[in-house]
């Protein structure tokens, strides 16, 4: 683990995975971006908004026998309530997310599309797609809001912005999400 200091309040930051290009001070909210062992201040992030998760920053877990440790978080916004994006590093060098919204919980991974991802406007709950070689079924379309973040974090979060998404069941508890934020559609492979 590495830790650098606030641009912001000096305070120690946590980098513990090699991955992360983001983190947010624990102690001010300010959102720093790393760039070898130089941070750049990008601005506070908004205050997450309680939701009852049982989930915290550097809990730990196993999923298919490969322990991880939560590292962070993006907290979204959508007409029902909140959900949660918990960025998860495992032992055996992956990273991937776990997605929990109304006392449900999903882990995905980024996945190479290996066939073209349909544009938001094009589906329909119901529409059949092949996606990694295996069949969903669309389930649910919406726009989502990102509201804040907390920890580290892969990527920089579109933070106040509204993105469209996709999710997708496909058969024994395995799900797909389509994320419309980034010009190219991101495909995320996963099991309920």
């Amino acid at each position: 683990m590495r830790e650098l200091p606030c641009t912001t309040c000096g305070a120690a930051i946590p980098f513990k995975s090699s991955v992360t290009l983001i983190a947010v001070c624990p102690y001010c909210a300010s959102q720093v971006l790393r760039s070898d062992m130089n941070l750049e201040n990008l601005g506070k992030v908004a205050e997450l908004q309680e939701d009852g998760s049982p989930l915290q920053l550097y809990s730990t877990g196993t999923f298919d026998g490969d322990s991880f440790a939560v590292l962070g978080r993006i907290q979204l916004k959508f007409p029902e309530g909140f959900w949660n994006e918990w960025f998860i590093d495992f032992n055996s060098g992956r990273q991937g997310w776990l997605g929990e919204a109304q006392g449900l919980y999903a882990v995905s991974f980024k996945a190479e599309a290996k066939e073209n991802l349909p544009g938001f406007a094009a589906l329909e709950v119901g529409r059949r797609l092949t996606l990694g070689g295996e069949e969903f079924s669309v389930r649910d379309l919406r726009r989502a809001s990102y509201l804040s973040a907390q920890g580290e974090l892969p990527f920089k979060p579109p933070l106040g912005e509204t993105a469209p998404l996709a999710d997708l069941q496909g058969k024994d508890d395995r799900f797909a999400t389509i994320d419309y934020s980034e010009e190219q559609p991101i495909l995320f492979l996963g099991h309920m």
